[in-house]
């Protein structure tokens, strides 16, 4: 299988996890009204890239990233479904082994998935809570000042993974922190989910949860 045709391999997968997630709630959503949930963060990954033609690349510097959910039910149910895109901002890529010192690349990330979101304890001013889901992740490269352009940008199946806590959740507004790992395979060739070798990338994230709709 081409690099291409595994992109859209992963996209499909990505984009189908989202759409089970869309429509099991569609008719409860209806019910129960929704919440929109804008945020700001961090974006900060936690291992290297690795290498193509005996190039290595280190691992990417910590951006400015931002985001926004749709989550289906209110802040104080203890489980909801919900729809996520985050994206981190252009960040430096180290490179290695090229004989350019002033060699640039750049890259940014952007995630969609579908998720599950359990909130087992129910205290009524903090409510923590664990986010569980899939779909898609999109790595796009940036080169510069005469960096040979050798690699492609990269689609990935995801899985993530995250914990958070919610303030005031009972009320129409309320304030969120969450911690989500993205986790993918990363070697350049593939897009197959490998452990041995995982990306992992953080999304420390900071916002708003807005009720819409009936409680």
């Amino acid at each position: 299988m081409s690099e291409g045709e595994a992109g859209m391999k992963a996209k499909r997968v990505g984009v189908l996890a989202i759409a089970v997630a869309l429509v099991a709630v569609g008719t409860e959503a209806e019910a129960q009204g929704f919440r929109v949930r804008p945020w700001i963060g961090m974006y900060a990954p936690t291992s290297e890239l690795g290498s193509v033609q005996a190039v290595e690349f280190g691992k990417k510097e910590s951006t400015l990233a931002y985001g926004a959910a749709l989550e289906f039910g209110q802040a104080d149910r203890f489980l909801n479904f919900r729809f996520d895109a985050a994206y981190a901002t252009s960040s430096d890529v180290p490179i290695a082994d090229v004989g350019c010192a002033a060699c640039e690349l750049r890259s940014t990330v952007l995630t969609a998935t579908g998720a599950v979101v359990i909130r087992p304890f129910p205290l009524p001013a903090i409510r923590p809570y664990a986010v569980v889901g899939a779909g898609a992740k999109w790595y796009d490269f940036e080169f510069g000042n005469g960096t040979v352009d050798f690699i492609e940008d990269q689609t990935k199946f995801t899985a993530m993974g995250g914990l958070g806590v919610t303030l005031f959740p009972g009320g129409p507004l309320s304030l969120f922190a969450e911690l989500t790992d993205y986790m993918s395979g990363f070697d350049f060739d593939s897009n197959d989910f490998d452990g041995a070798d995982s990306q992992h990338d953080l999304f420390f994230k900071a916002g708003l949860s807005i009720g819409i709709g009936p409680r």
